[in-house]
């Protein structure tokens, strides 16, 4: 990295990161203590889902701890401009939509699974449109 929204590339002088991925990255890292917090704050007691797959016992402790660890990763993908972070976005994406689309069909209407429908959509094709500037 060089100088502040600047990455150096392998072939050349350095290029201004966009403003949208800088912001995504840096709620990324911001996410990952507050996941952290909301997840000791349960007392791992939090049943999370893998694929709308409902975990528990081991599983779900390393589900739980995957989390803040894949916003850590997404954080720093994005900032560095890193290729992977898009696949890595597009997988965490899958995960969370799939899991919030099987909730509201089980069990209907609720505000966390609808907020998470309603955002990830437009994240996915956001994702799939930006995908040109992820190019290390």
């Amino acid at each position: 990295m060089t100088g502040e929204g600047s990455v150096q590339n392998a072939d050349g002088p350095s290029r201004k990161r966009p403003l949208d991925i800088t912001i995504f990255g840096v709620l990324f890292l911001l996410s990952a203590p507050v996941e952290l917090y909301n997840i000791i704050a349960t007392g791992w007691q939090y049943t999370p889902k893998f694929f709308s797959i409902e975990t528990s016992g081991a599983a779900a402790v390393i589900v739980l701890s995957a989390q803040p660890v894949l916003h850590l990763a997404m954080g720093y993908g994005f900032l560095g401009l890193r290729r992977w972070a898009v696949y890595l976005g597009i997988f965490y994406t899958a995960d969370v939509l799939t899991s919030a689309a099987a909730g509201f069909i089980l069990h209907g209407y609720g505000k966390i699974r609808t907020i998470f429908i309603v955002l990830l959509l437009p994240f996915l094709i956001y994702l799939i449109a930006r995908r040109a500037q992820f190019k290390r």
